[in-house]
């Protein structure tokens, strides 16, 4: 579409205004005192006509753009670095793709968070995938899993059966033999079964769905509670060397609150902490950027602060935006702040812990726009450690 003229800018943010204080009411808290309804659009949302309140400030670089040239794996390395093979995960600096596998063909004209496949955003460098899990009844019968953006019905976007998903993955994990990742099934919804305010609600039935086509995709190569190799996961006591000698490159979690299942892992089991910053963002229009300092301050008190006191195996930036109705923000300003958040972080942290202490893992919207910053973050949190 035409870049917007400033008149038009301010009439977008004038506009926004107005229905701010409906659109924000409308969001409803879990039992934990979380946003349960995060950046899903209301009825009738189109993405081509919320183009994130501000343009880029340069062109958007896409993946197979040639002024980004592809990243190149060391020989011998793990997780493309020689230096990562013998880190444990929690030394490992982990890119992540929030609500991976959101870019079906039937999501092109609504807000996704994603817009390209797994297996490109493992190209991009993407070693962590978040991704939300749906069940749900079509002409009498129980469809699931399947992945999916929602826990109201009327708000939910449909994608594709998690196997279809999961399958290309696999392809590309068979493909790069020295690669460990982690897939998060963090939201689990199923619309058979709503709570009092009509959401779907994380059945046990659904989770133990997921179980079967995890085997069926991945085999051996997936690493849940119970299995070898799992309880010196949990205990963050293996390599990435050690899990790509025995091919057991797959780690799952699935669901949020810690899990008392024999079978799986949950998000809390591993990561810190299950935040987001809930607001949408505000814009600074005599900067033409975003207002990013009640952002910082979120995060400060919300994930950095909590995660440095309690760190866990991995320790989550989650660094992804909405606009007032819902729209996900991945104009280049998100990429620059990101990097000017990181620097930061750095030149506190000084020598004293990892460059970006306490954070390991750093989860995105759009995450494959911002692959070139990924090589220079990870020589970063690299330079802390000699051998």
């Amino acid at each position: 579409m035409p870049p917007l003229s400033i008149p038009c800018l301010f009439s977008t943010a004038m506009w926004v205004g107005l229905v701010w204080t409906s659109a924000s009411s409308s969001i409803m808290y879990n039992g934990r005192g979380r946003p349960s309804r995060r950046d899903v659009p209301l009825p009738g949302y189109n993405r081509n006509t919320d183009p994130d309140l501000l343009l880029d400030r340069t062109p958007l670089v896409l993946l197979d753009d040639p002024a980004v040239p592809p990243f190149v794996a060391e020989a011998g390395g793990c997780n493309g670095y020689v230096k990562y093979c013998n880190k444990r995960l929690s030394q490992v600096f982990w890119m992540g793709a929030h609500n991976a596998l959101t870019d079906g063909k039937d999501s092109l004209f609504v807000q996704r968070n994603q817009y390209v496949d797994g297996p490109r955003l493992l190209d991009a460098g993407i070693r962590y995938l978040d991704i939300d899990t749906c069940a749900y009844v079509k002409d009498g019968h129980r469809v699931s899993p399947v992945v999916c953006h929602g826990t109201l019905w009327w708000f939910t976007i449909l994608y594709r059966s998690t196997h279809e998903g999961l399958v290309l993955i696999k392809q590309w994990m068979d493909a790069h033999p020295r690669e460990v990742i982690f897939l998060n099934f963090g939201d689990i919804d199923d619309f058979t079964v709503l709570n009092d305010s009509f959401e779907a609600t994380p059945t046990e039935t659904l989770k133990l769905e997921l179980l079967p086509v995890l085997r069926a995709v991945f085999g051996r190569m997936a690493i849940l509670r119970g299995d070898e190799w799992g309880a010196a996961v949990q205990r963050d006591a293996v390599t990435l060397q050690d899990l790509i000698d025995v091919n057991r490159r797959v780690i799952v979690n699935i669901g949020k609150d810690r899990s008392q299942s024999p079978l799986y892992w949950a998000q809390d089991d591993m990561i810190c902490d299950d935040e987001w910053y809930p607001d949408s963002l505000g814009v600074d229009f005599f900067r033409l950027d975003y207002t990013w300092g009640p952002a910082y301050e979120h995060i400060e008190r919300r994930m950095r602060r909590p995660c440095a006191t309690r760190p866990q195996i991995l320790n989550k930036l989650e660094f992804e935006f909405h606009t007032a109705l819902g729209g996900t923000i991945d104009s280049d300003h998100v990429g620059t702040a990101l990097a000017t958040y990181l620097d930061d972080l750095h030149t506190k942290n000084g020598n004293a812990t990892e460059p970006f202490f306490p954070f390991n893992l750093i989860l995105t919207d759009h995450s494959d726009k911002w692959r070139a910053y990924y090589p220079e973050w990870h020589a970063v949190h690299l330079s802390f450690y000699r051998d």
